[in-house]
């Protein structure tokens, strides 16, 4: 994903936005750290102390070398890594820090399975504990088993799987700190409009026109994000629609 900052602006500095790059472990096996071009930040995704939770760590420099700056757990059992292309974002002059990582889901069961994956955004703050400021979802793909024979395949037109797919992106706009962010989000099905909370074979059979992805209007929305002093949080200027067709496996 391509993260667009402004200009400068003369009165207020926008906040510095550095990409996180993977440092070679120096034992193989070991978790790889990602860090800033000049070593000032570097950043370790590794396993919690249960198989559904992990643990984010920044460093002030390499990690065995200089200090662990703060940990945060994150309820997850999968990480696809850093907010590509690996987005580090801080304060001018000071320690301020909003790191965001990028999780995933998995589920398989018979005839189908899907996965899904999330960015949850943590501020790290001197003198405070990490704080989880905004978790939204990035991407969903799901296939929902819908023939369990022939007569099934015949009335589904051959098409014997429920398909979900939902994208996103988040980028971050703007001269203040924390910036402004940008969410969209495209949510389609196939064949034509499905729903998880709906039995798809007690519909009418399906025709080679219906054979066509379908657009949900609901799930498919633009948001844009500011930072809530008051609840040290980001919040939408529009409730976020519940997309979990999509985003649950």
């Amino acid at each position: 994903m391509i993260l667009l900052f402004s200009a400068v602006l003369a009165a207020a500095p926008a906040p510095d936005f550095e990409t996180l790059e993977p440092v070679p472990a120096a034992v193989q096996g070991e978790a790889i750290p990602a860090c800033t071009a000049d070593r000032r930040w570097c950043a370790l995704i590794e396993a919690g102390e249960t198989d559904e939770q992990l643990v984010l760590r920044l460093y002030d420099g390499l990690p065995g070398d200089r200090t662990l700056v703060a940990s945060h757990r994150i309820e997850s059992e999968n990480s696809e890594g850093f907010w590509r292309p690996g987005a580090i974002l801080r304060r001018a002059e000071s320690d301020d820090v909003i790191l965001g990582a990028d999780m995933e889901l998995q589920a398989m069961y018979s005839g189908g399975g899907g996965m899904s994956s999330y960015r949850t955004l943590v501020r790290f703050t001197p003198g405070a504990a990490p704080q989880e400021i905004l978790t939204v979802p990035l991407s969903g793909s799901l296939m929902i088993r819908a023939c369990f024979g022939e007569e099934d395949m015949k009335q589904r037109a051959g098409a014997c799987h429920d398909e979900y797919e939902f994208a996103a992106e988040l980028k971050a706009e703007g001269d203040a700190f924390p910036p402004r962010l940008t969410y969209a989000s495209s949510a389609t099905t196939f064949p034509g409009r499905v729903s998880r909370s709906e039995d798809s074979l007690a519909k009418p059979p399906l025709t080679p026109k219906d054979l066509v992805k379908a657009v949900d209007a609901e799930c498919s929305v633009r948001r844009v994000f500011t930072f809530d002093l008051a609840t040290n949080a980001y919040v939408p200027d529009a409730p976020l629609p519940e997309c979990g067709d999509y985003t649950v496996p």
